[in-house]
């Protein structure tokens, strides 16, 4: 017989079990090192988007002006509005459509948000739907070219929305005195122009006849990000724009009279803003400030000479303290104009101040003289534009999310203006013939609350009422009734 070494077989068997353990862990880890080469040779997408739907009631928003009046200024309604963002990724590639549907009905009284896309109107409703269609490489600097959403300084003021373009961010690095420093340059396709008035009145329209043209206009963005201390930024930027256009080529209606008759276009419209904008945080407070000082040239023999300053502080009392679910702000903006002798004129510098484009997130003072009644053209407005205003603020927070504001402003004319014209141009339409003049627009109450229901669903409600001043004095010599604008809402993020 022949003895059998046990322990040898043992080992034996060990060793084959733990070759085969190894082989199969190599195998995996082979096939994860293959499985992550080939993840990282796709592309990644993200989908994410929000719904908005909006009950929306509205009293008086033409001030008595029957010159004024529009179908919704006395009236309840429903609207809506839905986003959808696409994100693809691929090393340092990276590309953005964002679809909006409901963002640009083109109506100046409500803040060119229009209302958004009014229920049972679905064939009358002209929108864009394509905010936003861009590529962009990311590395040791970023470039990014297509349709894109730009914003000067704390937004706005001068431009904030979606614009086509080619920008390039470079990072300097760290200066003395100026602390980490980026550069941005840009080129704009400037948006704005009518082809026609067919279809396109005051006091509201759509975009059929914006949608599409060939402006002329260029832009070219130079401006740097600096943050000189902790929690404190600056961005000094200046904006020039050129017109290649002329005669013939779409009405830029700079003037706001929608006048086929009027000169339409003279190629001359090459605006210059040179900006300053702070913002930042220290202790309890906050602030926020933009300076913009506009020049070069409206038409062929009108020049702008014109400015801007919005001033925002917000203090936060401390937590343990008896008001530490309590906020105070105060904001305080001027905006230069024309006076009442220049305004009848028409002639001498442009002192009215404007922006290039605003979309309707620009910065507003109120829910309705700075959204409905003041500006909302997308091109070449501001509700700045002679006005100067100061407004109180005080927040709420009694829970977690649930945000409520409440806020009083008081509205003056930068520069005296004839009684019933309005700030600016003739809200009268002709029917005024007071020879008294007024710095007196009114003042303005409002109310917001923003509160969550569930898990990405939130609800709001907005409020405003209006007293209007004597730039609104009815052409019968009575004072126009009170606004009021009440919203209630609810948005899904996803």
């Amino acid at each position: 017989a022949v003895a059998v070494d046990t322990a040898t077989g043992r080992d034996e068997e060990a060793r084959r079990r733990l070759t085969e353990i190894e082989t199969w862990q190599k195998k995996t880890e082979a096939k994860a090192a293959k499985e992550v080469e080939e993840q990282e040779q796709l592309a990644k997408f993200d989908f994410s988007g929000k719904y908005k739907l909006r009950l929306n009631s509205r009293d008086n928003l033409h001030l008595n002006n029957p010159a004024q009046f529009w179908s919704f200024d006395d009236d309840t309604f429903i609207d809506q509005r839905f986003q959808l963002k696409i994100d693809a990724e691929y090393g340092p590639l990276s590309s953005v459509l964002v679809l909006d549907k409901g963002n640009f009905v083109f109506d100046w009284k409500e803040g060119s948000e229009g209302t958004l896309d009014r229920w049972g109107e679905f064939q009358t409703v002209t929108s864009a739907l394509v905010r936003e269609l861009y590529a962009q490489y990311t590395g040791a600097f970023v470039v990014k070219g297509g349709r894109q959403s730009l914003m000067l300084g704390n937004g706005g003021v001068v431009l904030e929305g979606p614009t086509d373009a080619v920008k390039l961010v470079y990072p300097i690095g760290d200066l003395p005195l100026a602390g980490q420093t980026s550069l941005t340059a840009a080129y704009l396709a400037v948006s704005g122009g009518f082809r026609n008035y067919d279809n396109f009145t005051y006091p509201a329209g759509d975009r059929s006849a914006v949608l599409g043209l060939a402006n002329e206009l260029d832009g070219y963005l130079l401006s740097f990000d600096l943050k000189p201390f902790r929690n404190f930024r600056v961005e000094p930027y200046f904006l020039k724009v050129f017109d290649d256009g002329s005669f013939g080529d779409p009405d830029l209606n700079l003037d706001k009279d929608f006048d086929v008759a009027t000169t339409p276009r003279d190629g001359q419209f090459e605006p210059f803003w040179s900006g300053l904008a702070i913002n930042g945080t220290a202790g309890n407070y906050s602030f926020t400030g933009d300076l913009v000082y506009l020049t070069g040239s409206a038409t062929s023999d009108r020049d702008y000479d014109a400015y801007a300053a919005l001033l925002r502080g917000d203090y936060a009392f401390s937590d343990g303290s008896f008001f530490e679910k309590f906020s105070l702000g105060l904001e305080a903006g001027r905006g230069s104009g024309n006076s009442a002798e220049e305004q009848l004129l028409g002639t001498g510098d442009v002192k009215n101040f404007n922006g290039l484009f605003l979309c309707k997130e620009r910065r507003k003072f109120g829910n309705i003289f700075s959204q409905d009644l003041h500006a909302g053209y997308f091109f070449a407005d501001s509700n700045l534009a002679n006005v100067t205003f100061a407004r109180a603020i005080a927040g709420y927070e009694p829970f977690a999310g649930v945000k409520g504001e409440l806020s009083l402003a008081l509205l003056r004319t930068t520069e005296s203006v004839l009684q019933g014209r309005g700030p600016t141009g003739d809200w009268s339409r002709g029917a005024a013939s007071f020879s008294e003049t007024t710095n007196d627009i009114g003042w303005e109450v409002d109310f917001n609350l923003s509160f969550p229901i569930m898990k990405r669903l939130n609800g709001f409600f907005e409020s405003g009422y209006f007293v209007p001043g004597d730039v609104f004095r009815l052409a019968n010599g009575d004072d126009p009734d009170p606004a009021y604008v009440l919203v209630a809402g609810i948005e899904f993020v996803f």
